[in-house]
């Protein structure tokens, strides 16, 4: 199979390296750099922007038996017009950053959904290219799964990012940080997040988190530390 990757921001360049890796005969194009003239290929790998994914597949001019995938975890197979019958969605449940390398690409789950039941094994068959995860589900369960994504990783990192400013201030490095990072990481491979929650807010230590309040500088930051001890709280245990 030819694969065509358009987009080389964090997710295209690490599908290039995970497919290129399994000697998969592979292209990674910038969409910016035009879409006239595009080498040929079976299937095209869409890792653009959700919101420039529909403008820049409406510019793709293949012929009709081509595949058209896109790597959203929200956006519908809609974004795909009539010109593209074989049409489908490969998503990575992963974070990508383009400056750190990924080691085992085969541990990471892939999630799709194709247009119609021909196009299933082609991309199920793509998928184990690069890994054994492979899941087929709908653009419902996808969304949410995104969401999931959203909470386990983007929220965790803006928590580091506020820990960070405070260890700076007191002059200690972030890194004094990272094996409690890594312990918490580690534990939910065990414990579920149930079992695995500590602190104050688990204790009903009302004394700390009034200190921890009083600590905190920014307002904003001060609603997010009683939100979320209010939840610790409040969620069942």
């Amino acid at each position: 199979m030819k694969l065509l990757i358009l987009g080389q921001g964090n997710v295209g360049t690490h599908l290039y390296t995970a497919f290129t890796a399994k000697h998969v005969d592979c292209t990674l194009h910038s969409s910016r750099e035009g879409l006239d003239n595009l080498p040929a290929a079976d299937c095209i790998l869409y890792a653009v922007r959700d919101d420039a994914l529909e403008q820049v597949a409406a510019q793709v001019h293949t012929d009709r038996r081509v595949l058209h995938l896109h790597t959203s975890g929200t956006m519908p197979l809609t974004v795909f017009g009539d010109d593209k019958p074989h049409a489908g969605v490969f998503y990575p449940l992963q974070s990508f950053s383009k400056n750190r390398p990924i080691e085992d690409y085969s541990s990471i789950p892939v999630f799709f959904e194709a247009r119609g039941i021909d196009d299933v094994s082609a991309i199920y068959s793509l998928a184990l290219m690069i890994t054994s995860h492979v899941y087929e589900v709908s653009q419902q369960d996808r969304e949410q799964l995104h969401l999931c994504g959203v909470l386990v990783n983007n929220f965790p990192n803006l928590m580091f990012r506020i820990a960070e400013d405070i260890a700076r201030r007191i002059h200690v490095p972030f890194s004094t940080l990272l094996p409690l990072i890594d312990e918490t990481a580690a534990k939910v491979h065990q414990l579920s997040p149930c079992e695995a929650q500590t602190g104050p807010a688990k204790r009903g230590d009302q004394n700390v988190m009034n200190r921890h309040l009083q600590l905190l500088q920014d307002p904003q930051i001060q609603e997010l530390y009683r939100l979320c001890s209010t939840l610790i709280q409040k969620l069942p245990s």
